[in-house]
């Protein structure tokens, strides 16, 4: 005879599903979050596995360990002790809640389900870190300037590679293109590559205004710290850097 109820024939499923005070328990579960219902172990697993924030997703599963461990702990006082009122249990289960809630770093989206249930259990808001917008565009040089953007690609590492590059002016007009393949070679030095060829272009077209853009931040600090430059790269580089020095030039880095 089941030790809550003693109405029915005491079992596993009854204690945790079918008694009087599971049911209970169950119930006021369903209401701490919103759209959900179930009423059976397969309806609790997928209770459990919906996709949910990661806080509201640790929620569940302590609402769900501790209702199924006081449901045990209510049987066992009832047999050996004294009974626990459904309502204490509640109380108990709803604290341990929070406790476990306040002490994680768990993230929550900010919806109303998220916030509806953190405010149920009297859980602080976890909400993930902002992430401050960074606009990538494409910017138009000053009049008189020339901007040049470049960039290396390798089909492995290393692997067949090659590099190019693009002229435009203040007006947005194109005036020159490049690509040469490069054989085997690593992206990194396909972007160098791609920096020295456009130079040496840019060279010949006489440019004294040039604005130089890429998204190889390495590329871009070795036109100060000549360490990050490939060993067999290091002339030509010398040769681009002399050039620099000659014209009004800048470079930039750009994210993909």
């Amino acid at each position: 005879m089941c030790t809550l109820c003693e109405k029915h024939e005491e079992s596993i499923h009854h204690l945790f599903f079918e008694c009087p005070n599971a049911l209970y328990i169950w119930s006021w579960v369903r209401q701490s979050f919103p759209t959900s219902h179930f009423s059976n172990k397969d309806g609790l697993l997928s209770f459990i596995k919906s996709d949910d924030s990661p806080l509201v997703k640790l929620i569940k599963l302590v609402v769900i360990t501790f209702s199924i461990w006081m449901l045990w702990r209510m049987r066992n006082y009832a047999r050996f002790q004294d009974k626990i009122e459904v309502s204490r249990a509640i109380s108990v289960i709803k604290d341990l809640t929070c406790l476990v809630g306040k002490s994680s770093k768990a993230s929550m989206k900010n919806d109303m389900m998220d916030f509806s249930v953190i405010k149920f259990f009297g859980i602080n808001t976890h909400t993930g870190n902002v992430l401050r917008p960074l606009p990538v565009r494409w910017e138009f040089p000053s009049p008189g300037w020339v901007k040049i953007n470049t960039d290396g690609a390798a089909r492995g590492y290393p692997g067949l590679a090659a590099c190019g590059g693009i002229f435009r002016g203040s007006m947005r007009e194109f005036i020159g293109a490049l690509s040469v393949f490069l054989d085997v070679q690593t992206v990194l030095v396909a972007g160098f590559y791609g920096v020295i060829y456009a130079l040496k272009e840019a060279q010949k077209l006489g440019l004294t205004n040039a604005w130089l853009e890429c998204d190889f931040a390495l590329v871009c600090v070795a036109f100060t710290a000549r360490t990050n430059v490939p060993w067999m790269l290091r002339n030509r580089w010398n040769t681009c850097l002399n050039y620099c020095g000659k014209i009004r030039f800048r470079v930039t880095h750009i994210f993909r």
